[in-house]
């Protein structure tokens, strides 16, 4: 398994950057995890033809994360329609709120599906199951697993029993890293550096990325926070870059 950082910025991008959106890829599958702005056109520079989407999955729909989907929505569409593409391509995503969902359909571009607790989806070797995170929509994050290895992505939440557990003994810990400690409030639903350091060591992370950072911080300042915690293997997670799980 590989995953590929498309935006890591959030609630919005950074000049010339892109919000949350990773492709993770195995064999032929090529899942699209999150869609927020700037993703379709980092996307298709990674891809040849949007028929090789195997999937999108959406974690939750708040703007920073699906906003490209709405222009994928287009671009699937209106090539089906004129014949250059010949699939719908299966999007997972949660329920609510149910307006937006449905929002998500524009001439059949998409098979709309919901995800939930006991959702388990397969894609070749890969099993892709998700629990319920802490955050003000339905929010899911995503574990992936493929024979030993384990690849887990936290998406936005407050810290939570949840995202420990999900985490637990991840080769990979793509973790949201929205806010430094210092500015966290009761009414903050996001990870501070302290926060994610001190899941990566509770759940024995073997290397994490830091993700969905806020532009006006220095990431540097939000990486030393967590390296101030957790000692172990961690990183920004780079735009563009690919990495092995």
């Amino acid at each position: 398994m590989k995953i590929t950082i498309l935006g890591n910025c959030g609630p919005y991008p950074s000049a010339g950057g892109a919000c949350s959106g990773y492709l993770l890829e195995d064999g032929e599958n090529k899942i699209l995890i999150d869609c927020g702005n700037g993703v379709l056109s980092r996307l298709l520079e990674k891809i040849n033809n949007l028929d090789e989407i195997t999937a999108v999955i959406l974690t939750h729909l708040h703007s920073d994360h699906i906003s490209d989907a709405m222009v994928l929505r287009y671009a699937v569409g209106i090539n089906k329609e004129k014949g250059m593409l010949n699939k719908s391509i299966p999007l997972f995503a949660p329920a609510k709120p149910t307006e937006i969902f449905e929002s998500l359909q524009f001439k059949d571009a998409f098979v709309l599906n919901t995800i939930d607790e006991s959702t388990v989806l397969n894609f070749g070797d890969m099993q892709i199951s998700f629990k319920l995170m802490v955050h003000p929509v339905e929010t899911y994050g995503v574990v992936v697993q493929k024979g030993l290895k384990k690849f887990v992505y936290s998406s936005d939440t407050k810290y939570c029993n949840a995202v420990e557990e999900i985490a637990k003994d991840a080769d990979l810990f793509l973790c949201e890293c929205n806010v430094m400690e210092i500015d966290k409030t009761e009414d903050t639903y996001h990870l501070s550096g302290k926060d994610v350091g001190q899941i990566a060591n509770i759940s024995k992370v073997k290397r994490v990325l830091i993700t969905h950072l806020w532009p006006e911080y220095n990431f540097n300042d939000v990486l030393n926070e967590v390296k101030s915690i957790f000692d172990g293997d961690v990183e920004i997670a780079e735009e563009f870059k690919t990495y092995e799980v």
